[in-house]
């Protein structure tokens, strides 16, 4: 039988020290300023071939209200077995562009998927396959900037337009 006798029972508690209640409080702050953006940032615009033997880009754009910290993300294209990675870092502000340069020495063939990582390593963002061998001004972009329906043609042959709109921004 259980006994009703509850004076027995001792409950302890331990006073939260306060850096720890800090860096909790600092943790989750930050990890709402990411994550309140972090969807909201797509690739916006490719240019694999570029002309000249310039140096490939690829272009980011937020569609959200809140500025997102790229610290830690990266852009990673694919082409065949090569594979480049470029490291990403500073804020892109709401409604704004951030281009990602490629190395001087990379040589594309003009084809290639390009990825978004985020800092966790999560894939923000995909390009699916493109072929662009024209080495001319022009580039792969999504029309209106941030489209995003997943697909390949949320992206367009156009006259690139590197760190600036490709034509109409997405309505909300």
């Amino acid at each position: 039988m259980e006994s009703k006798d509850k004076s027995k029972w001792r409950m302890t508690t331990r006073p939260a020290s306060r850096g720890g209640i800090r860096a909790s409080l600092a943790f989750l702050c930050l990890l709402a300023f990411s994550a309140s953006g972090i969807c909201d940032v797509v690739i916006n615009e490719i240019e694999l071939s570029a002309p000249h033997n310039e140096t490939v880009w690829v272009e980011l754009y937020n569609a959200g209200d809140d500025p997102v910290d790229l610290t830690g993300w990266t852009v990673q294209i694919e082409d065949g077995a090569w594979k480049g990675i470029i490291p990403l870092q500073g804020i892109i502000d709401p409604l704004g562009f951030k281009v990602a340069k490629g190395k001087d020495a990379w040589a594309t063939t003009g084809n290639g998927t390009v990825y978004l990582y985020d800092a966790l390593g999560e894939n923000m963002d995909r390009v699916y396959p493109q072929s662009d061998q024209s080495h001319s001004h022009f580039a792969y972009g999504r029309i209106p900037d941030g489209r995003r329906r997943g697909t390949s043609a949320d992206f367009a042959f156009l006259r690139a337009s590197i760190g600036m709109s490709n034509g109409r921004e997405v309505q909300k």
